[in-house]
């Protein structure tokens, strides 16, 4: 970036909107971790990094559609942060097969792209014990809107809606900056210091997460619903195995 004082403001409003865009704005869809981490990369100088391992969490995450209140984890301010943070440590995939090849030949990298995944999963648990405690507290504010309609004072229930608002997208641009300083941080004591067994353990992680994805689609839906969008996904994976190497 020609303007290296803008990068972190861009991270925060980025990590703001996607969080109001999950489920409390235009719902655009690009808060889903495919598009969030391509966007992250992208604005870190290595959107191709950012795809690959959105493309992996979006696997992860298949099964839990942010509509409603039926979600509970909050993927976007972890995708965004974790692949920032790890972008910006040196991290690089270049290929595909570079993250999920044999571990023995391509066991570091893999290992890596596991440890990310694993990242981006706690932190993403963690996040959505926030989102919890969000949800609680627009509950209350809910009830007064309640209020203000049959008052009709529309002018407070407005005010509660950019309340709301400006609460989760508050919530998305600390907790995006916070993963990235932290993913920073403890860039060092990844997968290169690890033991040699948990090492390998993760280097299988990205190989063990399109079975994930299909148990996942198949239980949620079962097997005759399922069987199109796991073939989609297939198709899917072949086409990025064809363009990625």
């Amino acid at each position: 970036m020609s303007e290296p004082w803008l990068f972190w403001p861009l991270l925060a409003l980025l990590g703001a909107l996607l969080a109001m865009d999950e489920n409390s704005l235009a719902q655009t869809w690009l808060s889903q971790p495919l598009p969030a981490c391509t966007l992250a990369g992208l604005l870190a100088g290595d959107p191709v990094s950012g795809m690959l391992l959105g493309f992996m969490l979006q696997l992860v995450v298949v099964g839990n559609l942010p509509v409603g209140a039926s979600f509970e984890l909050d993927s976007v301010s972890a995708a965004l942060g974790i692949t920032t943070g790890a972008i910006l440590a040196g991290w690089r995939l270049d290929t595909l097969s570079s993250a999920v090849g044999p571990v023995g030949e391509n066991g570091l990298a893999a290992a890596r792209l596991g440890w990310l995944i694993v990242m981006v999963s706690a932190a993403s648990l963690i996040g959505g014990r926030l989102v919890k405690l969000e949800r609680g507290l627009r509950l209350g504010w809910m009830l007064d809107g309640y209020r203000s309609v049959r008052d009709g004072d529309l002018r407070r229930l407005e005010g509660l809606h950019r309340r709301s608002l400006l609460v989760t997208g508050l919530r998305g641009a600390v907790l995006t900056m916070l993963w990235a300083l932290a993913i920073g941080l403890l860039w060092d004591l990844g997968p290169g210091y690890l033991p040699a067994t948990v090492t390998k353990a993760l280097g299988l992680v990205p190989l063990l997460v399109p079975a994930l994805a299909v148990g996942t689609l198949v239980d949620r839906f079962g097997l005759r619903q399922a069987w199109p969008l796991v073939a989609g996904l297939a198709v899917g994976m072949l086409v990025l195995i064809k363009v990625m190497g």
